[in-house]
């Protein structure tokens, strides 16, 4: 593993290995004049040997060139270089159906039918195109890169007329729970072989199984010839009727009654996804309905997400009330006391006793006097100065002996001096 990691093939540093499969390994590796990031397939020495692998990486690596289409995974570059074969293709960075399945154990109905379309759609230009047999499609060879766009992968059994035929008459190639009746039988293969092989990927996607298991190849081939088919509602409850009439109809048994070509089945899916409910309500259903897995098998549970802690809601109505209820009592009791009569205000002159007399025999409990809780406010005292107290002390002075000489002794006293200045005289 990695033994070519660190080293220079052709134009293309390889970095690490990312795969490795029956055809090749698959390094990451980065186009040194470019600088990107691609993936380059090199053919091991071991392999390098016989014909017949190097006839087959070849062709791959030409109906790759051939064929273009978003859903196909796209060639760059071959050749090679000390006596290592091998072609440059775009690097998908993602998983596969196949680890996606490992994972969840199921992929939610309306993802399933997207990622079926796409392949559906690719399947179809491929054969339009160069009329391409795929003859290995699998959850293993479907990738989904980071837009979430499938990429159909390995063209290495692939089939095309004009190429050099290296498999055997009626040999069996590819995966065999993938493989269609005609495989098996040996029958000359066409489109609809790898329709019923997406049929197949398709079940698997939506029911977490395959349609058809079996403990030896003898008795799997048996059961994919003369086997039962379940329908996949018996162990998905969630998905519809519509969904499960089209993956039956590309798994029959006979391939005239499968879909004549890939974009029809294409076609009924796209329909079914804009008839579909929504998201949440597919991963609802078939989380809730479908996560009890089979006897025998067991579902990875992805993890769970924290759940955020609900805010703590306030009454912002109480609060408020709380607040503005003393104020309001503080207003009230202000506005009641404004509303009495004042006190009546002391007097310098003494009281009158023979009321105080009255009120007391009346037996009338004498009438209590309110404060006012208001502060008085306090005038300053304003200190005079000695020349002004002086000079009012001489005028209250003068005007007192002014109202001396006013008064009627003064008769008797001018009478007096009078008297005084005639004895003198005498």
């Amino acid at each position: 593993m990695n033994e070519l990691a660190g080293q220079n093939l052709g134009g293309y540093y390889l970095e690490e290995e990312v795969g490795r499969g029956a055809m090749g390994v698959v390094y990451r590796g980065r186009q040194l004049v470019l600088e990107r990031e691609v993936a380059i397939k090199v053919l091991p020495q071991s392999l390098a040997r016989d014909a017949s692998y190097v006839a087959r990486f070849t062709r791959e690596a030409r109906i790759m060139a051939d064929l273009n289409h978003p859903n196909i995974v796209q060639i760059y570059d071959a050749g090679r270089q000390n006596r290592h074969l091998y072609f440059v293709m775009e690097y998908v960075q993602g998983p596969t159906l196949a680890n996606l399945l490992y994972l969840d154990g199921i992929i939610p109905p309306h993802l399933a039918i997207e990622y079926a379309a796409q392949i559906a759609e690719a399947l179809d230009a491929a054969y339009r195109e160069r009329n391409v047999i795929h003859r290995d499609i699998k959850p293993e060879n479907l990738m989904l890169n980071r837009w979430g766009k499938i990429k159909v992968m390995d063209f290495g059994l692939a089939r095309a007329p004009g190429l050099q035929v290296i498999t055997v008459a009626q040999t069996l190639v590819g995966s065999i729970y993938y493989a269609s009746p005609e495989q098996i039988w040996g029958i000359t293969l066409d489109n609809r072989s790898d329709i019923y092989a997406l049929g197949v990927v398709l079940y698997e996607m939506v029911c977490g199984r395959r349609p058809f298991i079996g403990r030896s190849m003898p008795e799997l081939t048996q059961t994919i010839i003369n086997g039962k088919l379940d329908p996949p509602r018996q162990f998905n409850p969630a998905i519809s009727q519509a969904l499960e009439r089209i993956i039956m109809t590309a798994l029959a048994r006979d391939r005239e009654q499968r879909y004549n070509d890939a974009e029809l089945m294409a076609q009924e899916l796209r329909a079914l996804a804009r008839l579909a409910p929504l998201p949440g309500e597919h991963y609802a259903q078939t989380t809730g309905a479908f996560r009890q897995p089979h006897p025998g098998q067991q579902f990875a549970q992805p993890p769970k997400r924290p759940l955020p802690q609900s805010p703590i809601l306030l009454d912002v109505e109480n609060i408020e009330h709380t607040k503005t209820q003393p104020l309001n009592n503080k207003i009230q009791q202000s506005r009641q006391m404004t509303d009495q009569p004042a006190p009546p205000q002391p007097t310098d002159s003494m009281p009158d006793i023979n009321q105080k007399k009255t009120q007391g025999s009346s037996g009338e409990a004498p009438k209590t006097r309110k404060i006012s809780t208001q502060p008085t406010v306090e005038m300053p005292r304003i200190e005079q100065s000695n020349h002004a107290s002086a000079e009012r002390e001489g005028e209250a002075n003068a005007m007192s002996g002014e109202e001396q000489r006013s008064s009627p002794g003064r008769h008797l006293w001018e009478h007096i001096q009078k008297k005084r200045g005639k004895s003198a005289s005498q």
